[in-house]
């Protein structure tokens, strides 16, 4: 017969949370033991975003890459704004967000994400009508994937850091792979290259902000809604910003009328935010970008020929497409 003693070491060995490994993310009660659903949400996340660059690039054409950067912003944060009245739940993670920061377990600079969202849609006015939805979204996801296995390595984003294993470095790799193939034989390479490094430079923009988003969804206790907020709400400050410096010179483009889903970035920007708060908790910043990165690719394969962009390298898009897939599945966490 156990003693009292016996009895309560072996409650207290029954009770232990149980053993897990250093790599794999905390699980949420009740969630699947797969990265499966998050994953697809990535997917689509990255479909989002392939859109949005479409469509900020045309209206950058004709009403001026800031003024359109700025507009976007703008419009993802009124829908956030007005879609959280809607919310519960919203002041208490508002209150435990700001009790995490008072208690310095959350750095401002978490909160900042949104500077890199603001920059990433200025650099889809600048660049992505003249790049192209594939050339634009190769040099983007290039970034993303490099920096997500930054970020993922050293815990920039929320639970614990997860290293980057074989298995997690040969998705990376073969993400780049994937990417490298299609931009090496594309046409006027030399000039793609040149205009590639804005977007290159936001991907990497995007995966830490993917990171601190998660940060700040982490001490909202779990909820999405502040992270989103605080993303529009900063880049559109940024925005703002920018608009009052070129219209104190006098440098502010005359807007052009134009269809009007030119103006609907702002709803993509919303959804891509979203998605990526969302996955970027259950599977980390690596796999979540990878499956952003899919959705992307796929989606810039149908909207080259519909936006009127050669048939050209189509095959080798495929197989980059193909190989991302790959690479996203690879990248994912272990179920193990």
């Amino acid at each position: 017969m156990l003693s009292r003693t016996s009895r309560t070491r072996t409650h207290d060995i029954d009770a232990a949370p149980p053993y897990r490994p250093h790599d794999e993310p905390a699980r949420l009660p009740g969630s699947a033991r797969s990265g499966a659903l998050p994953l697809a949400g990535a997917v689509a996340g990255g479909s989002a975003l392939a859109l949005e660059s479409v469509v900020n690039g045309r209206l950058g054409g004709h009403a001026g890459a800031v003024a359109a950067a700025a507009w976007s912003n703008t419009l993802s944060l009124c829908v956030a704004a007005a879609a959280a009245l809607f919310l519960t739940g919203l002041r208490p993670a508002s209150t435990a967000l700001l009790t995490a920061v008072r208690s310095r377990r959350l750095r401002p600079w978490h909160c900042l994400g949104g500077a890199a969202g603001g920059s990433m849609v200025l650099t889809q006015a600048l660049t992505a009508a003249a790049l192209g939805p594939a050339p634009y979204t190769l040099a983007l996801v290039s970034g993303q994937t490099l920096s997500g296995v930054v970020m993922d390595h050293f815990g920039v984003g929320p639970g614990t850091p997860r290293r980057a294993t074989r298995r997690r470095l040969a998705g990376g790799l073969l993400a780049v792979c994937a990417v490298a193939t299609p931009a090496l034989t594309a046409p006027n390479a030399r000039h793609t290259l040149v205009l590639a490094v804005l977007p290159f430079l936001a991907g990497c923009a995007l995966s830490w902000q993917m990171a601190v988003n998660g940060r700040v969804d982490e001490a909202a206790g779990n909820h999405p809604y502040p992270a989103v907020l605080l993303s529009f709400a900063t880049g559109t400050a940024l925005m703002a910003a920018a608009v009052a410096a070129l219209a104190s010179f006098d440098r502010l483009p005359r807007p052009h009328s134009g269809p009007p889903w030119h103006y609907i970035g702002g709803l993509l920007g919303c959804v891509v935010v979203l998605s990526a708060v969302l996955t970027v908790r259950r599977i980390g910043v690596l796999a979540a970008g990878l499956g952003m990165i899919t959705g992307q690719v796929l989606t810039s394969l149908v909207l080259g020929p519909l936006t009127g962009e050669p048939l050209t390298h189509q095959g080798t898009a495929a197989v980059g497409a193909a190989l991302l897939i790959a690479a996203a599945v690879l990248a994912a966490p272990s179920t193990a």
